[in-house]
């Protein structure tokens, strides 16, 4: 009877472990589809702000310029940067931005990268 019993406790103990098993399976997908879902819509509203913004040809040279300095081409970030400070001439409202653009420049003639990268990006920050 011993016997018996503990053999039908593991056949009941393995039953049950098969029955949970693709309940496990299934809420655990469910979690990932729905984590995957979330990163993609947020993907998605991040790419519209990012091109419904009125200011994305400044922001475009912006990043060209800390690209080009980043590659060690100061020459090219000098250009990208001047550009940008010539798209911002036609906006009085966006005033603060040239000054960081530039002190940017002007970090950049002093050969000071670092500064340089500093400006375009608080320039940036306040164009987003």
């Amino acid at each position: 009877m011993n016997y018996y019993s503990s053999q039908k406790y593991m056949q009941r103990k393995i039953l049950f472990s098969l029955a949970i098993l693709p309940l496990l399976l299934i809420s655990g997908s469910v979690t990932v589809f729905g984590q995957a879902n979330i990163t993609n819509a947020t993907s998605a509203l991040n790419q519209t702000e990012v091109s419904s913004n009125p200011n994305n040809e400044i922001i475009q040279l912006i990043d060209s310029g800390i690209a080009s300095i980043n590659n060690g081409d100061n020459d090219g970030a000098k250009k990208s940067f001047y550009q940008a400070e010539l798209a911002l001439e036609d906006k009085p409202d966006l005033s603060s931005v040239e000054k960081q653009i530039e002190a940017s420049l002007k970090a950049l003639k002093d050969s000071d990268t670092k500064a340089s990268i500093m400006h375009a990006e608080e320039a940036k920050k306040n164009l987003i």
